[in-house]
């Protein structure tokens, strides 16, 4: 057969035998490289074009005749008909053997898409972090324009207990502290008291003691005599410190939480055994001074200041 028959179309069965039969049989093949590989070639595309209809394997549209319909839809909170964004809308494989199509995720609006959605019944599962899932049965019937709004509730999310360990709590702190006062062995002021007289200083405050005594320290300040001209302790927190001067630099009142003043008859084993008593401090915890950070921040920096002006004099 001439290399331009080859050009024709490979519809027409004579001319598949005719092919085949020259491809076959053929005893002298031409040797002319162009013509023959022009003719070779186009004996293969008939061979493929014609067989492989014969294996049943149909193209998809018509697999699924009808397949056009769409779905779309929004996901709203069932409670307040807010839409819910990043929510996953399924489309799974159905009771009656339709095959899933995938998951589409809900945009700002709360809203999906699906195109081409073949025929079938088809099993909804729309997933939302905190809220319960959603599922349900769908019938999608051919050339059909669908459109879902699917509600979702609220579901509290269960987290693992935590487990929470700490020394003893600020509360019990304060609980000790309005135990003492009602022995009736000291002098005590709470934080509303402390509000309601408004003192500049923590040494104005300790004015109102009765016994108690404010003398000038020089340099550093004030610090507080108790009877018989004797220095108590100064305890902040449950810890003693080493000198009670310069005490108003290091406690400004709004860091007061409470304050406890012991003459020495009456002073708690807990806060030492000076003769002369103790002044027990208690700072408040959450609410640091403005611009001056938390006592005991401002107590190392007091203690390099003295330290520095020790050295320099020295």
């Amino acid at each position: 057969m001439p290399p331009l028959a080859a050009r024709n179309s490979c519809g027409g069965k004579e001319l598949l035998v005719s092919l085949l039969s020259n491809l076959g049989m053929s005893q002298h093949p031409p040797r002319r490289t162009g013509p023959a590989l022009l003719w070779g070639r186009s004996v293969t595309v008939c061979l493929v074009l014609l067989v492989s209809p014969t294996q049943g394997q149909a193209p998809l549209h018509a697999q699924v005749p009808g397949s056009s319909s769409s779905l779309r839809g929004q996901v709203l909170e069932h409670e307040t008909g807010m839409p819910l964004a990043g929510a996953a809308v399924s489309l799974a494989s159905g009771p009656g053997g339709t095959e899933g199509i995938g998951t589409r995720v809900t945009n700002a609006e709360g809203r999906f898409l699906f195109r081409r959605v073949p025929p079938g019944t088809y099993r909804v599962v729309v997933t939302l972090i905190g809220y319960r899932d959603l599922q349900d049965t769908l019938r999608v019937d051919p050339e059909s324009e669908l459109e879902l709004t699917l509600p979702m509730s609220i579901s509290p999310v269960e987290l693992d207990p935590l487990l929470v360990v700490t020394e003893r709590g600020y509360r019990g702190i304060m609980g000790d502290f309005e135990g003492r006062r009602r022995s009736r062995s000291g002098t005590f002021f709470d934080r509303e008291e402390i509000e309601a007289r408004q003192p500049r200083y923590l040494t104005d405050l300790l004015r109102l003691v009765p016994g108690a005594r404010v003398v000038p320290t020089g340099s550093h300040g004030y610090t507080v005599l108790l009877r018989g001209g004797c220095r108590p302790s100064l305890v902040v927190d449950g810890i003693r410190l080493m000198t009670e001067e310069g005490m108003n630099d290091i406690l400004p009142t709004m860091d007061l939480e409470a304050v406890e003043v012991y003459h020495s008859a009456s002073i708690p084993v807990e806060f030492g055994s000076n003769p002369c008593g103790a002044i027990v401090v208690w700072t408040r915890r959450g609410e640091p001074t403005m611009g001056e950070g938390n006592f005991w921040r401002r107590l190392a920096f007091a203690a390099g200041f003295a330290l520095l002006a020790l050295l320099l004099t020295g």
